[in-house]
């Protein structure tokens, strides 16, 4: 087989496979906001299609849609985002939607859907998930908790972020995204609602380290960094 023969076999392989990358790919979990649904040494596997098909990133960031679709976008997903103030992805959980209004007072999360209280209380009966009045309106309060593996830690006492957040009406074509482990999370209570174009990747599945009991005994539960400000009252 010839030079040239081979250089477009190669070529074309890289091709496929850049091409593929493109769509579908892996992504090492290494931090611990998402403690215990993902922790650090998971690998997940997320796409670039249900959300829309963004320009993928490699090893540089675009913030733009070639073909959008933010329906694809659902309560509960897991997205890989790039930070607002970062130059890399985050993993984080959506929380709320466009047009849901969402606070949190004394760690506890509430949602309203599409910022109707009717609606929400309606919306609670039909999947049995709590509800709360306040002020005359009914909220979703902690839904993610029963569902998911949503951890708060009672040694954490700041900052303010960590333990209220105003209500807020989250605003057309951005995101309210949150880690699980809520309590050492740097997540939209600190930026602000995620803008769509944002948005990279969805997860939809995930390979995960030993669960072993030695295994989970060894996790980190605070970044180093954290270990000051957790203990700051405010």
């Amino acid at each position: 087989m010839g030079m040239k023969k081979r250089l477009k076999i190669y070529g074309g392989i890289a091709l496929a496979v850049l091409l593929l990358l493109s769509f579908v790919r892996p992504y090492r979990v290494s931090d611990i906001s998402m403690n215990y649904s993902l922790m650090d040494g998971d690998l997940v596997w997320v796409e670039n299609f249900t959300a829309g098909i963004h320009i993928p990133s490699f090893f540089f960031y675009i913030d733009q849609h070639l073909w959008s679709r933010e329906t694809g976008i659902l309560r509960g997903d897991i997205l890989a985002f790039r930070h607002p103030l970062d130059r890399r992805l985050y993993l984080k959980r959506c929380v709320a939607l466009p047009g849901d209004r969402i606070f949190q007072k004394n760690k506890n999360l509430y949602l309203q859907i599409a910022s109707d209280s009717e609606r929400t209380r309606a919306y609670g009966e039909r999947l049995h998930l709590p509800l709360k009045k306040r002020e005359g309106e009914w909220w979703l309060e902690n839904p993610y908790a029963r569902l998911y593996d949503v951890v708060h830690d009672s040694r954490v006492v700041g900052p303010p972020e960590l333990i209220d957040y105003p209500a807020t009406t989250i605003p057309p074509h951005r995101y309210f995204m949150m880690g699980d482990y809520r309590d050492n999370s740097t997540d939209s209570r600190f930026f602000g609602p995620v803008p769509y174009d944002y948005i990279y990747y969805r997860v939809f599945e995930v390979w995960q380290r030993s669960r072993s009991f030695e295994e989970m005994a060894t996790i980190r539960h605070f970044d180093r960094s954290e270990e000051t400000m957790r203990r700051e009252k405010y």
